[in-house]
């Protein structure tokens, strides 16, 4: 776990560089970035919680992760702007805690405007909501491990 948040730091380190370097400066609203950092590791321990202990009963676990990040890669707008989805899925889209992400670090980083509060409540309600479910999982399938160690 360690190794991994060293990681985290270091591409949050190289992603600030970058912003610094494309010229846009800094500003207020980097203040927003731990809480949106903070989200995304709720999310992802959520998400951790519900993969691994699902692994252990399900050991192909690793080819439904590999083709469901590959579907939510296309989901987050990373290489396209948001203003191409359409409106109508615009509010569905953004329940994608990692698409919320990136919305409001790009808000932050690259438009040097707040992200707005909808997002937010989005990206931390739905980050929750994935740690509790991963939670709840981990607790009730843990008690036969050992049965399947």
């Amino acid at each position: 776990m360690l190794s991994i948040s060293i990681h985290l730091l270091i591409q949050i380190g190289l992603l600030l560089t970058a912003v610094l370097l494309a010229g846009r400066g800094v500003n207020w609203y980097w203040l927003w970035l731990p809480f949106v950092w903070a989200c995304e590791v709720v999310f992802v321990c959520g998400l951790a919680l519900l993969c691994s202990s699902l692994n252990v009963y399900v050991r192909d676990m690793r080819y439904v992760i590999e083709s469901a990040t590959v579907v939510l890669f296309w989901m987050v707008p990373i290489f396209y702007p948001f203003s191409i989805v359409p409106m109508r899925y615009r509010e569905i889209y953004q329940l994608n805690p990692v698409a919320a992400l990136v919305l409001a670090a790009r808000n932050i980083l690259l438009d040097g405007i707040p992200p707005p509060a909808a997002l937010l409540l989005k990206l931390s309600a739905s980050s929750t909501l994935m740690f509790v479910a991963g939670f709840a999982v981990f607790r009730l399938l843990r008690r036969r491990f050992y049965d399947y160690l």
